[in-house]
């Protein structure tokens, strides 16, 4: 296999209606990884061959083993990479209005972002070929290929994880995160009380269920400020704050710094020029 990676700059129209694909490419190596690293659109990532690892705040080191799938979020930081003898990944990266539906739909579970595969997709070599011929015709029509080529992509993998299986505890109460109820009624909500709710969290995460409640709205306000022009009291209130100034103070307390602030420094990243994602 040859090592490749194309980016691209999708029209707007794309963004504002559905996903467009803003870059993708294939890559079997040694690479050492890294690690704290910031994406601004969101990415998904096949493991085909090989073995290696996925950290990140929240998840700590997770071992992957191929065939496995890796979701990343923008504005969340995260590391992976293969370990010495390597692996062999495909990526895409894709943004737009439509990921807040996959998000509210349960495309990708954001508390699990590594997901074991029962095998590797059998369209994965034809759809990053036509993937490849896509994004090197930089015009309109190519654009338009990619993005459904990246949709059927993301929905097909979305689709065959999800099958029959239930969401856990953690999983359904991040899930519900942006809802403006007590925590009472989200205990309820999950069959127990609130002081079940308190040492599942615990034991899961280490966060108490307020605080991973607001980490969860974070990461997602994360996504929202990387990825799209909304002022900040509405990206508030769209992920579960009816208090814009308090969401400023809890996101400059646990992010570092103030949500315009993230915007400007997110949006000031080099683009990615290297020859893996």
């Amino acid at each position: 296999m040859e090592n490749w990676a194309i980016y691209a700059n999708p029209a707007r129209a794309l963004t504002d209606v559905t996903i467009a694909c803003v870059g993708a490419g294939e890559y079997g190596g040694t690479h050492e990884g890294f690690r704290g690293r910031q994406l601004r659109s969101h990415a998904v990532v096949v493991i085909s061959e090989g073995t290696g690892w996925y950290s990140s705040p929240l998840t700590g080191d997770i071992r992957v083993e191929a065939p496995a799938l890796l979701w990343l979020f923008p504005g969340v930081a995260h590391g992976y990479g293969p370990h010495r003898s390597g692996w062999t990944e495909h990526w895409i990266l894709f943004s737009g209005v439509a990921t807040r539906a996959l998000d509210e739909l349960g495309a990708w579970r954001r508390t699990v972002p590594v997901v074991p595969l029962d095998r590797t997709p059998e369209t994965l070599t034809t759809t990053f070929a036509h993937l490849r011929e896509d994004l090197a015709d930089s015009g309109s029509i190519g654009s338009l290929r990619a993005a459904a080529v990246s949709y059927a992509w993301i929905v097909a993998l979305a689709t065959s994880t999800m099958r029959d299986a239930a969401p856990d505890l953690i999983d359904a109460f991040t899930r519900g995160a942006t809802r403006q109820v007590s925590m009472e009624t989200r205990a309820h909500e999950l069959g127990m009380g609130v002081p079940q709710l308190r040492s599942a969290t615990l034991a899961a995460t280490g966060l108490t269920p307020l605080q991973l409640l607001i980490e969860s709205r974070l990461a997602r306000a994360q996504s929202l400020l990387v990825e799209t022009d909304l002022e900040v009291s509405v990206i508030a209130q769209q992920v579960g704050f009816d208090d814009p100034s308090y969401f400023s103070r809890q996101f400059t307390q646990r992010r570092g710094s103030s949500p315009s602030l993230f915007r400007r420094e997110q949006r000031r990243m080099p683009t990615l020029t290297d020859d893996r994602l």
